[in-house]
């Protein structure tokens, strides 16, 4: 089963999750997804950056380097989209691709790339972008929202760009927001705090059932390409999530989320 396209005027949903790439809404919270698609709910999850880069246009060789990594040397977004689709269609939500390129591809006016580096992806957000950020937020203003959605936003974890950019168009948008933590960095419990950035925070402890975690792994496994940058195989990796899931839940499978404003519980 894949994940449908709808068009973003098509439905109301219940549930909308904001995915910087394509792969790190299930990453996080794909047992929850799943759980709630079993109650019945709709769920759909907009992959920010999941941008085709046009025919001819000049890649960095940070960006060739990871698409060798990808195995996918010339149509490495394409191939991830199908990944996507393949992942939320196993968890029965609905999938929106984004037309805005990863950071990797990205360029300035002068055709400088500002993200060519490991270590440039978790920088700043460079000058040039901060207009990004406002078109996204209009973007986000306009999804197809009832009074009882919920919105999801990635916490940020670890800094990365991508993921920053989508947390501030989010709240440019002035929604309220639920935060998920952004896996697996959030293997880290410093990160997530750094994330937290001392605001007041209230943590929501989702448990998930056998079925859910299952579910999960077995959407992250679909997304092939992106296996080898955190783990040897998907085997070390289901190991790896359930792990995390286990000490997020102290014993009990769990993800857990944040409403910011609320008081602390770390």
């Amino acid at each position: 089963m894949q994940a449908s396209c709808p068009t973003e005027r098509q439905f109301q949903y219940t549930h909308v999750y904001l995915s910087p790439h394509l792969d790190d809404a299930v990453l996080s919270c794909g047992g929850r997804i799943w759980q709630q698609v079993q109650a019945g709910a709709r769920v759909l999850v907009v992959t920010v950056f999941a941008g085709v880069p046009a025919p001819g246009t000049p890649l960095s060789p940070f960006a060739q380097e990871l698409h060798a990594r990808w195995e996918h040397p010339t149509d490495a977004v394409t191939y991830r989209q199908e990944e996507d689709r393949t992942a939320l269609g196993r968890l029965g939500a609905e999938a929106i691709h984004w037309p805005y390129a990863d950071c990797i591809y990205r360029q300035t006016p002068d055709g400088h790339f500002p993200y060519a580096s490991l270590a440039a992806l978790w920088g700043e957000i460079h000058p040039a972008e901060e207009r990004l950020v406002t078109e996204l937020a209009t973007r986000v203003a306009a999804l197809p929202l009832s009074e009882d959605s919920t919105v999801y936003a990635p916490l940020g974890v670890r800094h990365h760009v991508d993921h920053q950019i989508t947390r501030r168009a989010a709240e440019a948008a002035g929604l309220a927001l639920t935060y998920y933590e952004d896996y697996p960095y959030a293997e880290d419990p410093h990160r997530v705090r750094i994330a937290l950035a001392d605001q007041p925070a209230r943590a929501e402890l989702i448990l998930l059932s056998e079925e859910a975690m299952k579910a999960k792994t077995a959407a992250i496994a679909c997304y092939r390409s992106q296996i080898s940058s955190f783990w040897a195989d998907a085997t070390a990796m289901a190991a790896a999530v359930r792990a995390f899931a286990e000490r997020t839940g102290n014993g009990l499978l769990a993800e857990r989320y944040w409403k910011l404003g609320a008081k602390i519980d770390v």
